[in-house]
């Protein structure tokens, strides 16, 4: 027998009623580590390994295949990353999607908006088509999966009985990079290279519940885009270094930040929970631990003699409640299930100020190989809340600066400065957003790369005269600017 409930940290706390009290197991933690040397694990990372599914072979997305699922719960329990990324999408998005022709004029570049009813006409009708959204809720969730990772998985709907005349692609769907992966029927065997052409199949499942309830769909094929009645596509902002998938560029620099400014609420709190009770800190003696191992290795080997003799088997009573069973094979477990017991009965006895009083504790000591004595010590913690509390805090503030910075969105636009005051320079807002805004050309070209190549097939007359589907985002003009009665204080929003 291996496997215990029961599992013994060099260090640890345990609570009885309202206190809580700290142990270590010897005077350091050295000693602790001789000790217990099996509870030491190396958490060193393996180069990713693909995903075998039936006949396919997944890339996995992060060394687990789970990244786009964690970042997404990461991101999600942190106080500013969800709204941050929020005003990216509403900036990228702007008022809507558009259509619009590029002209230029010596150095001048500007996107002329424009009219096409039968473009207009075939965007309107996707939810009459069947597709899952209409095309303004694509966008959204298609700007969403590009800012929390980089890369957009699509469904491409082909009209069904096609007909000269209609349009061939009856509308697009987004899929979520959280269920989709990238998948090859190609053998990998002794491969550790390999490139995005080689993929050509999406699987889509719950990948935090892996089993058999995926779907299967081959690559969008570019080349020949009527060849399948639906395909899924996958368009990306490339990242440096990855071949297959993007990745979210600014997380995984600040991943460990996030990580910290997430548990920081849980320290604090848990801090107030149990500092004040947390007031005693038991130093357990080597020389204890020892000899109760051999006690309990002892009573095994009885117990092992007593079973064949169809005897009852020796038990450890704690208390008319709390009995042990030690069974006929010694294991780590053992030593931790009694420790811990005894470090609860002396818990309850030290918290019990009223119904203790005149009670004894029997304490231990021993001698070790040296000749010296051993034993079980309670020590006093000082309780440092402030110094505890603003060493968090001031991590917290900086935390706060790391992300802000790594969105790349300005403290003035952002609304959060480094004491979380919103700036009130309405020239610093105008000037950082306007440098924004021209940030945003390679996302609205990952975002809307697929809707334009779909105008492409349904009408390439139109999209040779250059009409694409893009954002419209108006430039705010400075207030001195503008009328005094167009200024938005007179505004109705």
């Amino acid at each position: 027998m291996k496997n215990s409930k029961y599992e013994l940290n060099s260090l640890g706390y345990i609570k009885a009623g309202p206190d809580t009290f700290t142990y270590q197991i010897g005077e350091t933690l050295q000693e602790a580590r001789e000790l217990f040397s099996d509870s030491i694990q190396s958490t060193g990372r393996s180069n990713a390994q693909l995903v075998k599914v039936d006949k396919y072979k997944v890339y996995p997305a992060g060394v687990n295949n789970l990244e786009p699922n964690e970042q997404k719960e990461m991101i999600a329990s942190n106080r500013l990353l969800p709204e941050l990324i929020e005003k990216q999408i509403r900036m990228l998005y702007g008022t809507g999607p558009v259509l619009y022709i590029t002209r230029r004029k010596g150095k001048d570049v500007w996107k002329e908006f424009v009219d096409h009813p039968e473009i207009q006409d075939w965007l309107d009708s996707w939810l009459e088509n069947g597709m899952a959204d209409d095309y303004k809720t694509y966008f959204n969730k298609a700007i969403r999966s590009f800012y929390y990772d980089e890369g957009i998985f699509t469904k491409w709907r082909l009209a069904s009985g096609f007909k000269i005349g209609l349009n061939r692609i009856a509308g697009l769907e987004h899929v979520s990079n959280l269920r989709a992966r990238l998948a090859t029927t190609a053998e990998t065997m002794n491969r550790t290279d390999f490139e995005e052409y080689e993929f050509r199949y999406v699987i889509v499942g719950n990948w935090m519940q892996p089993g058999k309830e995926y779907k299967v769909y081959n690559r969008f094929d570019y080349t020949n885009p009527y060849a399948k009645s639906t395909a899924i596509s996958y368009s990306k902002n490339p990242s440096h270094g990855e071949e297959i998938y993007a990745y979210n560029v600014f997380f995984r620099g600040i991943r460990a930040w996030v990580i910290g400014s997430n548990r920081t609420p849980e320290y604090i709190n848990s801090f107030l929970e149990n500092a004040i009770s947390a007031r005693l800190h038991i130093v357990i003696p080597n020389a204890w631990v020892q000899s109760k191992v051999e006690m309990l290795k002892d009573m095994c080997s009885t117990n092992s003699e007593r079973k064949s003799d169809n005897q009852d088997l020796l038990v450890i009573k704690f208390s008319d409640t709390d009995i042990m069973e030690v069974g006929t094979e010694y294991h780590e477990g053992l030593i931790a299930e009694y420790t811990t017991k005894e470090l609860r009965k002396l818990a309850n006895y030290l918290s019990g100020a009223g119904k203790n009083q005149g009670k004894l504790y029997a304490s231990y000591s021993f001698t070790n190989s040296e000749g010296q004595e051993e034993r079980w010590k309670i020590e006093e913690i000082p309780n440092k809340s402030k110094e505890y509390i603003e060493a968090h805090t001031t991590y917290d503030k900086r935390a706060d600066e790391v992300i802000t910075s790594a969105k790349g969105i300005d403290s003035s636009i952002s609304n959060i400065s480094k004491d979380g005051v919103i700036s009130k320079s309405g020239a610093d807002a105008h000037y950082n957003y306007m440098i924004y805004l021209n940030g945003l050309t390679i996302p609205e070209d990952v975002v809307c790369r697929d809707i334009n190549y779909a105008i492409k097939l349904n009408f390439p007359d139109a999209y040779k005269s250059g009409i694409r589907l893009g954002f419209y985002r108006s430039a705010v003009e400075k207030q001195q600017d503008v009328s005094k009665e167009n200024r938005l204080t007179n505004s109705q929003v």
